[in-house]
């Protein structure tokens, strides 16, 4: 099973793997992982960026880190976990809204 930090690679490697839909999204995201692989990472799709630490965002989204890793491995669907209060988004919820995108 992975972990935060995989996920958070890989959607690296999708936001510099496709500028243009980066460009389209052009927002900061927060993420608030909770959980023993806790930690705190910015998805900055502004600068094609994701970076471990804290940082200004227009969107915080909190989840636990085994509810993150089974949306990035499809396990669980993002708008369901959404719905069942799994994952907790503060912000442009618009902007959150894109996200799907790159997820």
């Amino acid at each position: 099973m992975g972990t935060p930090k995989s996920v958070f690679a890989k959607i690296d490697e999708r936001l510099k793997a496709d500028p243009a839909k980066t460009k389209e999204i052009d927002g900061v995201f927060k993420f608030e992982v909770t959980g023993a692989n806790a930690g705190i990472w910015i998805v900055d799709c502004k600068n094609v960026a994701v970076t471990e630490g804290d940082g200004e965002a227009e969107v915080t989204i909190t989840v636990g880190d085994d509810d993150l890793v089974a949306i990035d491995a499809e396990e669980l669907d993002a708008m369901q976990a959404f719905m069942l209060g799994k994952v907790q988004v503060e912000g442009d919820m618009g902007l959150a809204m894109k996200l799907q995108q790159i997820l």
